[in-house]
């Protein structure tokens, strides 16, 4: 089974009464009087989101990943336009797993709780065969934005460079950090820095529809189609790729803002009347249109969607 079919054999199963948000958005939105209670789980595994061997060219990795393990989910949260309250954790640890690791990880953990003004209260350990970090955080807030609320006639963008963690990525896999470049694209993988403050404010301007591009900015297109029943058309020369990106990578640099994933910046759509203000924006980039029909297309053609499955094999 593909990861997708998972999730829908299990939401089979779950109904979520009127008014509130389950299974299909970045985080679930339970409606407590005039406000969205928000939660959301994410989890890291060895092997699967990182490699131990990493340390060789990045002795803190441990560090990196508590503080990414947070970051991911403030993400979710920041893409509802909420604010991170309350977060636990799970840990699966194998055996020799050394206090220094731990350490390190606690450390990564609380700079990430500290800068995102978020409480971790507790959680859970045991030992097991793979190392396993889980966290679930809270949030909330008043109006909320989703990945099914995009209409004919939007505009789409995003808040920020694509493709410079996927890039980081395979600098790590050739375990060779020996340029200024390499070592910032390689920390834009292991630290991203969600902005809970852009979500605020693309909320508070009148944003109704968005999604943070943890999967890939084609495929966080095709869901934000799919689930609002329009079409998504991008244009190749508006998609933002960073400098360094383009200088390491040339012809593929493209491919890599397109499909490669884990950026955690936001994809938005919002109508005409907001296009003047979201211009003025730094770092706001608009990169297509909102049609009616289905599918995504760069540059008028139909577009090969592709993102990591955990169970693709």
């Amino acid at each position: 089974m593909k990861e997708f079919e998972v999730i829908e054999t299990l939401s089979k199963f779950f109904i979520n009464p009127p008014g509130n948000i389950g299974i299909g958005d970045d985080t679930a939105a339970i409606k407590i009087g005039h406000e969205y209670y928000l939660i959301t789980v994410d989890t890291l595994a060895e092997d699967t989101h990182y490699r131990k061997k990493w340390r060789e060219v990045f002795p803190n990795l441990y560090r990196s990943i508590g503080w990414k393990l947070l970051a991911v989910s403030v993400s979710d949260i920041a893409s509802m336009g909420g604010i991170p309250h309350v977060a636990v954790t799970s840990f699966t640890l194998k055996k020799g797993f050394e206090e220094k690791e731990i350490t390190e990880l606690a450390k990564g953990m609380s700079a990430a709780c500290r800068h995102f003004n978020v409480l971790l209260v507790g959680g859970d350990t045991i030992r097991g065969n793979c190392e396993v970090f889980s966290l679930t955080l809270t949030g909330k807030t008043e109006e909320i934005m989703t990945r099914n609320s995009a209409k004919p006639g939007d505009y789409i963008a995003v808040t920020g460079t694509c493709g410079d963690a996927a890039a980081g990525l395979k600098i790590l896999e050739s375990e060779k950090i020996d340029t200024l470049e390499k070592r910032k694209l390689v920390e834009k993988f292991l630290y991203p820095y969600p902005s809970i403050e852009t979500g605020e404010k693309l909320k508070l301007a009148g944003v109704k529809c968005c999604m943070d591009n943890s999967d890939g900015l084609l495929f966080t297109c095709y869901e934000i189609g799919k689930q609002s029943k329009v079409a998504v058309n991008l244009e190749s020369e508006k998609i933002p790729v960073s400098k360094e990106v383009k200088k390491l990578f040339g012809d593929n640099a493209l491919k890599l803002a397109l499909s490669g994933g884990e950026d955690f910046n936001l994809v938005f759509t919002f109508p005409k009347s907001l296009k003047a203000l979201f211009e003025k924006e730094k770092n706001i980039f608009i990169i297509g249109r909102i049609t009616e029909g289905s599918g995504t297309y760069i540059d008028g053609k139909p577009a090969t969607i592709s993102s990591f499955d955990h169970f693709g094999g």
